[in-house]
């Protein structure tokens, strides 16, 4: 079986509500399109891939890469040689890539190489990386500084009362007064018998970081998540020694060899590698494999229904971020039976690959809204509260 294309689908522009962590505004529409990986016998591999777009036309970048650079790389190759497609995408790009935008087309399209092998050997990917388990526990995350107290209450409080025994918050506001009280309120309406992480989005310079720990930790913060700008390593490292509340990093950090120095320098206990942003699944087991050596548990950013894959098949798997706990309203997304959490669980799909399948008709509908003006989209991010962040 040989590869014979590769091409990202036309975007697809969701609305959602305007939120902003400490140092990024996000806009309320965002783009994202589809890797189709397709074979001379007919079976097709997908992955999603947010659309960072560009310019007054829209330019995408995504497909730039795709079209000019990494699929002369793949067609004609095996598609069951993930290894080998990985170092070709890699090493191919490594003079102008490494980070970023290329990184995380590598890993959209590592990512559709693993669900298309799934298919052709019938298998689910978490089977095909060994299976350590069946079920694994997931967290609600909230993603706005913006929410009102009111608002906080009816999140944590929806989040408990489905069962899920781990949540996580946003800090990192303007007033970090602000932060103490609202991180108090969200302890009350969850109990003590809840873990509770807090999300500062490099936020923090390290002095601040420090004093808000020692403000912070009465109420028993399970982590601390990117609390200062990710190429502060030194301070990271400083930060670790000088705090109780455990670390977690890895949204914006890539590759093993970046994940392997922030192990060996101790700057973090929790590792949050993005699977898409750090190169896709071929990279992230990795990670997850020097992590393991360092007795360090995987909670992968976002990506719910991937990472639902990806914990549960190493043995360091721990959590599985989730934003919802009911399928989202009727024609606002194209994936059907979406992968949600149940009573704080969530487990890999059965079917074979990552199991997701799109609805054509609800693609066709959310591909034909009119075009939006490229500073609303996803990564047209305007600077948050605190930029830089050395208040």
């Amino acid at each position: 079986m040989k590869i014979t294309d590769i091409k990202l689908s036309d975007p697809v522009y969701t609305n959602v509500k305007q939120s902003t962590d400490a140092t990024v505004v996000n806009p309320a529409t965002r783009a994202s399109s589809l890797v189709e990986i397709s074979t001379d016998e007919g079976v097709t591999g997908f992955a999603s891939l947010g659309e960072p777009q560009i310019g007054p036309e829209g330019v995408s970048l995504n497909k730039l890469l795709i079209e000019h650079m990494f699929k002369p790389l793949v067609v004609g190759e095996d598609p069951l040689d993930t290894e080998r497609i990985w170092d070709k995408l890699y090493w191919g790009s490594v003079r102008w890539g490494r980070r970023g935008v290329t990184l995380s087309v590598i890993g959209g399209i590592d990512i559709a190489l693993w669900d298309l092998k799934g298919k052709i050997l019938n298998q689910p990917v978490h089977k095909l990386l060994g299976a350590h388990r069946d079920t694994v526990a997931a967290y609600g995350s909230s993603v706005s500084l913006l929410a009102s107290e009111e608002e906080l209450v009816e999140i944590y409080s929806g989040f408990v009362e489905v069962g899920f025994k781990m949540v996580k918050m946003k800090v990192g506001r303007r007033n970090s007064n602000e932060d103490v009280e609202r991180v108090k309120l969200v302890r009350e309406t969850i109990g003590p018998n809840v873990d509770l992480a807090l999300d500062v989005n490099s936020g923090w310079s390290l002095n601040a970081a420090i004093r808000m720990a020692g403000k912070l930790e009465k109420y028993n913060i399970y982590w601390l998540e990117e609390p200062l700008p990710p190429d502060e390593l030194d301070n990271h490292v400083k930060l670790a020694a000088e705090i109780s509340i455990p670390i977690a990093l890895g949204e914006t950090h890539a590759t093993k060899w970046e994940f392997r120095e922030l192990m060996e320098r101790g700057a973090v206990q929790f590792v949050q590698a993005d699977i898409v942003r750090t190169g896709g699944v071929t990279e992230w087991v990795k990670i997850a494999a020097i992590a393991d050596s360092y007795g360090l548990p995987m909670c992968p950013h976002a990506t719910t229904e991937i990472a639902a894959s990806l914990v549960a098949a190493v043995p360091n798997g721990l959590f599985v971020e989730c934003f919802r706990f009911a399928p989202p309203p009727k024609g606002s997304s194209a994936v059907m039976d979406p992968i949600l959490p149940k009573n704080g669980e969530i487990s890999p799909p059965k079917q074979p690959g990552f199991g997701i399948e799109y609805d054509e008709d609800v693609l066709r509908n959310l591909r034909a809204r009119p075009k939006p003006d490229p500073e609303e989209l996803w990564f047209a991010t305007k600077r948050g509260w605190q930029w830089p962040p050395y208040l």
